[in-house]
């Protein structure tokens, strides 16, 4: 069984949560609940759990107090929110769960099954960590992302990620410093998720950092050379929006 306590300021969202647990997670054994950011952490000590719902938005503190608060505690961690859009960047970016409210039945079953398929609990802990980082930049301006593998993650600045390729329904990553790992998320996805930090999809295969970018050669629709001395080609739709974004600088 896997322990677990919700933390959700409001009661009917508390509920209703507690109510979908109970009813289609078996699997689960929910021991507390809390409405803030100091109960839950008072909760956290109290019963040691292994899994926390926890919402964005708390009265007496956010969410994100009440995991510096845990330490290095081992629990994993599913958040819950209706409308940050700054927070939900930055738990996409670390590869987190969460939970979109109104919470459906179906999302909720995946995200416990997730955490049920890892051998051990706390297995977020660098992740978290990561994530605190990205939401207490001061310049609000995430520095790390993480890059979930067949067999764990990897976590990396984001600068140093220097393009994305597509691999089917997984994505090959360049790191700066000549690693290439294998990620189990699709191109659609990372071009989404690193669209806001000047990365460009130049071409149906590939997601480039601008940051990255040594030269640009003319063509149809030309070609850039990567400072991995990649040199990628750019589909003729793409290139006005690669010229621009250069001329712009």
């Amino acid at each position: 069984m896997i322990n677990a306590i919700v933390i959700d300021d409001e009661k009917s969202s508390r509920e209703t949560l507690i109510g979908l647990v109970e009813n289609y997670c078996p699997e689960i054994n929910l021991v507390a609940d809390g409405d803030s950011a100091e109960t839950g952490s008072e909760l956290v000590k109290a019963h040691k759990p292994d899994l926390i719902f926890l919402d964005v938005e708390l009265p007496l503190g956010s969410g994100f107090d009440l995991l510096e608060a845990g330490g290095q505690a081992a629990f994993d961690v599913i958040f819950t929110t209706a409308h940050d859009q700054y927070a939900l960047r930055a738990i996409k970016v670390c590869a987190l769960d969460y939970l979109l409210k109104p919470i459906s039945v179906s999302d909720l079953k995946a995200a416990v099954a997730k955490v049920g398929r890892k051998e051990g609990r706390g297995a977020t802990q660098t992740q978290l960590g990561a994530f605190l980082e990205n939401i207490n930049n001061l310049n609000n301006q995430f520095s790390k992302i993480v890059l979930p593998t067949l067999d764990g993650f990897i976590v990396t600045q984001i600068l140093d990620v220097i393009r994305c390729e597509a691999d089917k329904n997984y994505t090959t990553v360049m790191l700066a410093s000549g690693e290439k790992i294998m990620v189990s998320k699709t191109l659609k996805e990372y071009e989404e998720l690193l669209h806001d930090f000047d990365f460009l999809r130049v071409h149906q295969s590939h997601l480039i950092n601008a940051a990255h970018v040594q030269r640009y050669i003319k063509g149809s629709g030309g070609y850039v050379k990567m400072s991995d001395d990649a040199i990628i080609e750019v589909s003729r739709r793409k290139k006005e929006q690669l010229v621009q974004r250069f001329l712009k600088t």
